[in-house]
């Protein structure tokens, strides 16, 4: 028998025994698929071993590991472009609001005071009493009217005094004080019906009545009378005119300083009784 020939049989021998193994399914494949004559039997392909390479980020390279079996080249995989992380935005701060300053503590307020309502009197009020005597009558003798003048020439520093009951008539027996506390001290009658004189030195004088044949009255009070100090209100434009050097009070702002002793003045003053 030839070599050729034994090497068919023992080739039917294995499959017929691979048949046997495998089941009758795969003798059907056998029937259904026409067998070739294999000259030679194939040897299977070299398995391929992939081999994982580590990477690191350090620069020294692994060596790969030395087998029998062929290594392809290994394919450098392919790194995703990382996408860089998104940076979250900086929060703005915000600034906090000021507190405004602490208010000063407040002193504490003092209770209002009520006042008490003023009652209203059902009453009519009686009147306050007037004074009993009224000055009716007051002047400064100036220049032309003091005995002929003023500047030491015939003039005169004398208070005309005359006091009159309620029907103006002279009343003598009235007594005329001075309210500036002096000892002064006249009574009416010596210079004719409810007259007197007073001679002015350097007193000043503010006359009331004090009294009449009744007792005890009031009085209104004169202005202050005096040829040195006297009411200024009462002597401007009276003790001569702007033009003379000798002149005093012309007017409120031209020689109006007291003392004066360059002029003598009188004065005319009546009190008359109203109730």
């Amino acid at each position: 028998m030839s070599y050729h020939r034994l090497k068919l049989l023992g080739v039917a021998a294995l499959l017929g025994l691979t048949a046997l193994a495998c089941g009758p399914n795969f003798l059907a494949q056998l029937d259904a698929t026409p067998t070739s004559t294999p000259t030679k039997t194939p040897k299977p392909p070299p398995t391929e071993t992939s081999v994982a390479v580590l990477v690191t980020n350090t620069a020294t390279s692994v060596p790969p590991t030395a087998t029998d079996t062929p290594i392809p080249p290994t394919e450098t995989p392919t790194l995703e472009p990382t996408t860089p992380p998104t940076e979250e935005p900086t929060p703005t701060e915000t600034p906090l609001p000021t507190e405004p300053p602490a208010a000063e503590p407040e002193e504490p307020t003092a209770a209002p005071i009520v006042e008490e309502p003023t009652p209203v009197p059902t009453d009519t009020p009686e009147p306050v009493a007037q004074e009993a005597y009224k000055i009716v009558h007051y002047k400064v003798l100036g220049e032309g009217e003091n005995n002929g003048g003023i500047f030491n020439s015939g003039g005169m520093h004398l208070i005309f005094l005359t006091v009159l009951d309620e029907n103006g008539n002279g009343l003598d027996g009235a007594v005329v004080k001075d309210a500036n506390g002096s000892a002064l001290e006249v009574v009416t009658g010596d210079k004719g019906p409810g007259k007197a004189e007073i001679m002015m030195q350097f007193d000043p004088y503010k006359l009331y009545v004090a009294a009449d044949p009744a007792g005890p009255t009031t009085s209104e009070v004169s202005n202050q009378m005096n040829t040195e100090y006297p009411y200024i209100p009462d002597i401007v434009g009276k003790l001569g005119s702007i033009d003379n050097e000798y002149s005093v009070c012309p007017t409120p702002d031209i020689r109006c300083e007291p003392p004066f002793y360059s002029v003598h003045f009188s004065y005319e003053i009546t009190f008359q009784k109203v109730n």
